[in-house]
């Protein structure tokens, strides 16, 4: 189980992030020059506010420490391969979903030891006695996501015909990963899983439901183009769970497995959020708002 949480874990993100950035070019990241207000108001929704949410979500329902910090590391790290794959499923604009996931993986280098160090040290309190050594967590952080993304980006412009055949197996393999890696987890802490459903469960979902309609709803107030729409949402309640994974149970971070759990419970119910959306803007499409004229729509 040591090799699961020390290794497997940490290294199935890096593959995961390998197979991210292997899909990733450096024209996707024109997103930002182009819809600079999409942008800037999904990243904003990601890295600031979630935290906040979570945070009040915590006081609101007071969970336990230990699930209250799981709740708050899966705040702390949006994006993901799977928003994009969500935002395609939906819909949505996906270059604006790949320049967002991108970008918010490079600033979790910063932001997620940073802001997770304040909030265990000050805002949780002293009761579950954790900390992280922010450079030494930078740069584990490092090694796992960014550095892998870069590497897969040089292999896609090297070898950009065999990445293309070889995306499908590369998908396969990720999930793959991550179900063992949410496994692991689940398998360690089955004696704890019954009190995180009953304590936890519901503030949980409540978040997840929260930041979506969050999302959508800064999104709508923006005027933004429909397929802008269903990404900002999707981004917004779609977080990074197997990086909130890793930083709860790997011995490199917080080494808790118990903390684990609530990114593992994630999992499933930002699957479930995420399918009650999409159902609800095919069946109610003029939620979206109009469409913008065509010259101004994203590609």
């Amino acid at each position: 189980m040591a090799e699961i949480m020390g290794v497997i874990i940490p290294g199935s993100l890096a593959f995961i992030m390998f197979g991210m950035g292997m899909g990733l070019e450096v024209g996707d990241f024109t997103q930002l020059v182009k819809f600079p207000k999409a942008f800037g108001i999904g990243l904003a929704a990601q890295v600031l506010l979630l935290p906040v949410i979570a945070y009040g979500v915590i006081q609101l329902f007071s969970m336990p420490e230990v699930f209250a910090v799981g709740l708050l590391v899966i705040a702390m790290t949006p994006g993901g391969a799977v928003s994009n794959l969500w935002t395609f499923v939906a819909g949505g604009d996906i270059a604006l979903s790949v320049t967002l996931t991108a970008f918010s993986s490079m600033l979790s280098v910063i932001t997620v030891p940073l802001l997770l160090n304040f909030a265990l040290l000050h805002l949780m309190g002293e009761q579950l006695g954790l900390s992280l050594p922010v450079g030494t967590t930078m740069m584990h952080i490092a090694m796992i996501t960014v550095i892998p993304v870069t590497l897969g980006m040089l292999v896609h412009a090297r070898f950009t015909e065999f990445t293309r055949r070889i995306d499908r197996v590369v998908r396969i393999l990720s999930v793959t990963f991550l179900l063992i890696a949410i496994g692991g987890i689940i398998g360690k802490e089955i004696g704890t899983l019954g009190e995180m459903l009953r304590t936890s469960a519901a503030p949980i979902l409540f978040y997840n439901a929260l930041v979506m309609g969050l999302g959508f709803t800064l999104a709508r107030l923006s005027k933004l183009p429909p397929k802008q729409v269903i990404t900002i949402s999707v981004e917004v309640g779609i977080q990074n769970v197997i990086l909130s994974a890793t930083l709860a149970a790997a011995p490199q971070f917080l080494g808790r497995t118990d903390i684990g759990l609530v990114p593992s419970m994630y999992g499933f119910t930002m699957s479930l959020m995420v399918l009650i959306f999409i159902g609800l803007i095919k069946f109610f499409p003029g939620i979206l708002g109009q469409a913008a004229n065509p010259r101004q729509q994203p590609a």
